[in-house]
């Protein structure tokens, strides 16, 4: 009988500590949006009508030296993963900036330089806002299970990111709409992926 009454009392602590400790579920990596490959591609609609295409060129050292062509605007610049991070450098920037931290769940905040599509100079916060949202496609397909980051500077506008796993950036909204929808992604060839 006191065997029975220890091996109870054992299960419920044990079950009262499960109960009580932080789960991982709703907890990812930024490594795991990540596509790193040669030969990676992204193809966008623009909210203007336009696209937008960013290709992963080379990748050196862990490094994948990316392209993005905007209407305009074009840029180079690098990605890679540090400490399960994905971190880019850009031109404009001084060093390396955070576009997913290592651990995310929803509340995970960190602030860095404006995103591309923001397009303003200075800092911005971000915030993860929902770790299984849900972005319709011009196709009429939609991506689930999508980390969403809202984007904000020091004017009101701001910008959600939609970052799907193993696939990364699949969708920008700003305040006047979709600024970014992937009609086409293309996981390349090797190289430094995920």
């Amino acid at each position: 009988m006191k065997q029975l009454v220890a091996s109870l009392a054992l299960i419920i602590v044990s079950a009262a500590a499960a109960i009580a400790a932080p789960t991982g579920e709703g907890s990812r990596s930024g490594a795991t949006y990540f596509m790193g490959r040669a030969g990676s591609s992204w193809s966008y609609a623009s909210g203007d009508k336009g696209k937008a295409r960013v290709t992963v060129d080379s990748v050196e050292n862990w490094a994948a030296r990316f392209h993005v062509e905007w209407g305009k605007r074009s840029t180079s610049g690098t990605w890679r993963v540090r400490d399960g991070a994905w971190v880019e450098k850009l031109p404009t920037h001084e060093r390396e900036s955070l576009v997913l931290p290592a651990q995310l769940s929803v509340g995970t905040r960190w602030t860095g330089p404006s995103s591309l599509e923001r397009g303003e100079k200075g800092t911005s916060k971000f915030e993860v806002i929902s770790m299984d949202a849900q972005v319709e496609l011009p196709n009429g397909s939609t991506r689930e299970g999508c980390v969403a980051v809202l984007e904000t500077g020091d004017a009101d506008r701001a910008f959600t990111h939609f970052y799907a796993p193993n696939t990364g950036k699949v969708a920008v909204q700003g305040p006047e709409g979709w600024l970014l929808r992937l009609i086409e992604f293309r996981p390349g060839r090797g190289g430094g992926g995920d």
